[in-house]
């Protein structure tokens, strides 16, 4: 009896290792990655016979039997083989209103077993083309923001020497800082794609320069941004001034606000922003609260009348082809989430948008009467993507 036990335990073992529930990964050295699709790659490369990480089908391994890692990919601790590696930077003493956001990486992680390899709407095996895996969280110091800062800065530094991409999990939006110090530093000035409900350009509050509303005020004094090719789409909500917007536009910023955005395909925008940032560099930093707090409740700072999950999809499937050399969702903060609404797989929301305005208006409609959010579905398109043509 204990050795037929043992038996059964020994198969369990080897099923989860090979689906990438237990264990480091492949060792196998692919590709670098070095954005989404760059100039002249083939649109939709064929998908390769190197063996790579897949997350484990629930038709062989349950949802709830595993490590918590995202998508259930084997954890790693170094990024040396990788393509992409999410990683999860679990601060928000940099928070200006309700805190929470360290509790994000994991909530994110845990959600995101609900996620599976292929997108049908696109017919991208992003995992057929990537290596990748969960590099587990930087070791913040929840007790001194600058000292944090600098655990990051040189946490990412080592991913972006090794030619792993990060996928970030936040955290709040103070993270992005020194990431973006890391990422300049084997790049130069990057571009930037933040959707977000606020500027983050505020010079300082409580006498502190550093904090979540800071981040790319910091990022333009130091130069590592791009400025002529920085788009913040999704701006909103009331100010101390009436012209907020003033120093982002004097530095080059396009800032596209959200009533700008209000019952309209962003498909046509994402065309002018493809145009505007190239096939530089270019950073992706999404806030969640750059949706309608009826779709994504729980955030440190909600504002009312933010886009839409459909828009969001837009926007990121609008940069397939720009060299995304990293990404982040930041300000996710489940406690303000009491019905888990905001921490399932938006799967209705998966199908591009290529629509007319009023076809765009029914969906709309149709999103109101189902207020889920996606935080998970959106990371997935924002990050698996990079290097596999066509996943977006």
């Amino acid at each position: 009896m204990a050795s037929r036990a043992r038996e059964r335990a020994s198969d369990m073992l080897r099923l989860l290792t090979s689906c990438g529930t237990l264990g480091l990964g492949s060792s196998a050295r692919a590709r670098p990655a070095t954005g989404l699709c760059l100039p002249g790659r083939s649109p939709r490369r064929p998908a390769s016979d190197v063996p790579r990480n897949h997350p484990p089908s629930s038709e062989f391994v349950a949802r709830s039997v595993g490590i918590c890692s995202m998508m259930r990919l084997p954890v790693q601790t170094s990024p040396e083989g990788l393509d992409a590696a999410f990683v999860g930077v679990p601060l928000d003493i940099g928070t200006s209103n309700r805190p929470g956001a360290r509790f994000g990486p994991r909530r994110i992680r845990e959600e995101s077993v609900m996620l599976r390899t292929v997108n049908p709407s696109t017919g991208a095996l992003p995992f057929q083309c990537l290596t990748v895996a969960d590099l587990g969280d930087v070791n913040v110091n929840l007790y001194n923001l600058q000292d944090s800062c600098r655990l990051i800065r040189e946490a990412y530094q080592k991913i972006v020497a090794s030619g792993c991409v990060p996928l970030t999990l936040g955290g709040d939006h103070t993270i992005t800082y020194p990431i973006l110090q890391a990422l300049a530093k084997k790049h130069g000035p990057v571009g930037l794609l933040h959707v977000d409900a606020h500027l983050d350009t505020a010079d300082k509050a409580l006498g502190e320069k550093l904090y979540h509303g800071t981040p790319f005020r910091r990022c333009v004094e130091e130069g590592l941004l791009d400025c002529k090719r920085v788009v913040q789409i999704g701006i909103r909500g009331s100010s101390m001034t009436l012209d907020p917007y003033r120093y982002n536009r004097n530095q080059g910023f396009r800032v596209v606000l959200a009533e700008d955005c209000w019952m309209k395909s962003l498909v046509p925008l994402m065309a002018e922003v493809r145009q505007q940032v190239g096939g530089k560099p270019l950073y992706i930093s999404f806030d969640i609260d750059a949706l309608d707090p009826a779709y994504a409740p729980g955030t440190g700072t909600p504002e009312i009348a933010g886009l839409t999950p459909s828009q969001a999809l837009e926007i990121i499937r609008g940069c397939q082809g720009l060299n995304v050399v990293g990404c982040d969702l930041v300000e996710v903060s489940p406690l303000y989430d009491l019905s888990g609404r905001m921490a399932k797989v938006l799967r209705s929301h998966q199908q591009a948008r290529k629509s007319t305005n009023v076809e765009e208006s029914k969906i709309l409609a149709r999103d109101r009467l189902k207020p889920f959010s996606q935080k998970e579905s959106l990371f997935f398109e924002m990050g698996v993507s990079l290097g596999c043509p066509g996943w977006l």
